[in-house]
């Protein structure tokens, strides 16, 4: 608007010919974007988050050496399928916070950042290609540091002899791959760490599947007994 004024007050002023050119190319320089608008191009990391314009569910997750996520998209790296390019025990180690607590199987089975990195690893070792895959949308669960989602875990038990449970009788490897149950996960996020560091996770099985439900799902693919478990 204030362009448009001095164009006009030119005009009314009888303004000479030089002048006008002038503020034409005023008008016109005032209107172009600068340079830094195609410099930094827009990131939709920006706009998405707990209160975000964009869903971080469906975004793609920012790949590459210097890239740090975090929340949803944080979440993704590991539960969309993918292995992050340093593994998935580092990754544990580095985004669990020290007082992390994980409860499996509906609460019957308690674990800190120890344990279940501990369990991580030997799921691991029997379980070489083990993925976590989301299953349809995961979001903030009414609250910007809990986020839902439903995942399958898969795994072809090509590696170690596997026990799921300590005293329990291991089967050997026989390059069965193995898919459990759709799971409810949520995760919490640590206080005061910018979504960068999850305090707990809970799995739950969810009503209609086979019975096959965290390590004990995969052992009883694999060709465990259930009276092993007992």
């Amino acid at each position: 608007m204030f362009v448009v004024v001095v164009a006009v007050a030119g005009l009314e002023l009888g303004a000479g010919r030089r002048q006008l050119i002038a503020a034409a190319g005023f008008s016109a320089t005032a209107s172009t974007p600068p340079c830094s608008a195609f410099l930094n191009p827009f990131d939709p990391r920006d706009a998405a988050g707990p209160r975000g314009l964009l869903k971080s569910s469906d975004i793609a997750v920012p790949k590459g050496p210097n890239v740090v996520n975090t929340g949803i998209l944080m979440l993704r790296e590991v539960f969309d399928g993918e292995v992050p390019p340093g593994g998935l025990l580092p990754w544990f180690e580095s985004h669990l916070s020290p007082d992390f607590e994980a409860s499996l199987a509906g609460g019957k089975i308690v674990q800190n950042k120890d344990a279940f990195i501990a369990g991580m690893s030997d799921l691991l070792k029997s379980f070489p290609d083990i993925t976590f895959t989301r299953t349809g949308p995961i979001a903030y669960n009414n609250s910007p540091t809990i986020v839902v989602w439903t995942a399958v875990v898969k795994g072809t038990h090509s590696g170690d002899p596997f026990s799921p449970l300590p005293g329990v009788k291991a089967v050997a490897a026989k390059n069965i791959a193995c898919q459990n149950d759709a799971e409810k996960i949520t995760a919490v996020f640590a206080s005061g760490s910018g979504l960068s560091k999850i305090k707990g996770i809970k799995i739950e099985a969810l009503p209609g599947g086979r019975g096959f439900s965290g390590p004990v799902g995969f052992y009883l693919q694999a060709g465990g007994s259930p009276t092993d478990l007992l």
